[in-house]
């Protein structure tokens, strides 16, 4: 048995992660989409990495805008980040469809979640392709801080950390 077939997914499933839906928008193009792999990359510039892969709507979309928004959702959310997760906007607005409210930006052109915990302004800075996956580094702009809450993370179930 080689190494590659000790690797298991429901393994790495055990790695806690935050659970966010990115927004991007270009030109009359939208999406919602929700992510777990996202991570501060620096603290000076505030940068943040997200993961994508290149077969999601929101991939060609955040490349064209060079701009997103990442919203930190918290446990009253966890419908939504379902609804965003196993919907695609290849075939449905999942804003529209999803009754999704949305607020306005800032500095950049994506809409930002009006449940979310904390909302993110990201520009795009850099972008790589690692293995089946884009990595996305959007340098955080402004910031939206608008409910208190436990943020909802996934591990192998979405749940919240108790803390």
């Amino acid at each position: 048995m080689n190494t590659k077939d000790k690797i298991s997914k429901k393994a790495l499933r055990k790695i806690a992660n935050s659970v966010t839906v990115i927004t991007c928008q270009s030109g009359e193009s939208r999406d919602a989409t929700t992510v777990a792999w996202v991570t501060q990359v620096s603290n000076t510039p505030p940068l943040i990495m997200v993961s994508i892969s290149p077969k999601r709507y929101i991939h060609d979309l955040i490349a064209q805008a060079k701009e997103f928004g990442v919203a930190v959702v918290g446990e009253k959310s966890e419908q939504m980040a379902l609804f965003c997760g196993t919907k695609t906007a290849y075939e449905v607005d999942k804003l529209y469809e999803g009754n999704i409210e949305t607020i306005s930006p800032s500095l950049i052109d994506s809409p930002l979640i009006k449940e979310a915990l904390v909302n993110l302004e990201c520009k795009l800075v850099k972008s790589f392709d690692i293995g089946d996956h884009t990595a996305f580094i959007g340098e955080v702009v402004m910031t939206h801080l608008q409910y208190e809450g436990k943020p909802l993370i996934v591990t192998d179930k979405l749940c919240t950390l108790e803390y």
